[in-house]
């Protein structure tokens, strides 16, 4: 049952490579924000909130597949959150050297997706675990 979920994990991780690791034009320092929750404020109160608050969404949205696929995998919460991390900071930290922006907040946001994928695959499994009536 979990080879299935081995693909798809695979798949998503190349998703999220692809989308997050294209070059970008900025140079550093300009694209480093290393102030936990600065950037997640500027997005809510910028002029253009709601293309703001699409991108700290959007960073939550991108882990909760790989969260959920890898819970299925590994069934180890604690895997799932620090793998998740893991993978977040080194995304950030190709991001800064190829001209995209490194945010601090991008990993505590892409963390949280997948922890939000771990509670979402426990609550399905025992879902799938209770008989119906």
């Amino acid at each position: 049952m979990r080879s299935w979920a081995r693909r798809l994990l695979v798949l998503a991780v190349l998703a999220v490579l692809a989308l997050t690791l294209r070059p970008g034009h900025l140079s550093p320092p300009e694209n480093l924000n290393l102030v936990p929750l600065a950037g997640i404020v500027d997005e809510a109160v910028n002029v253009n909130g709601p293309i703001g608050m699409l991108n700290n969404v959007g960073n939550i949205a991108l882990f909760v597949p790989l969260g959920f696929l890898a819970h299925v995998v590994t069934r180890s919460k604690a895997a799932v959150v620090a793998t998740s991390a893991g993978l977040s900071l080194a995304i950030e930290t190709v991001q800064y050297f190829i001209g995209r922006s490194a945010e601090v907040d991008d990993v505590l946001l892409n963390t949280l997706g997948a922890a939000l994928g771990l509670v979402l695959a426990t609550r399905v499994a025992a879902k799938a675990r209770v008989p119906s009536a």
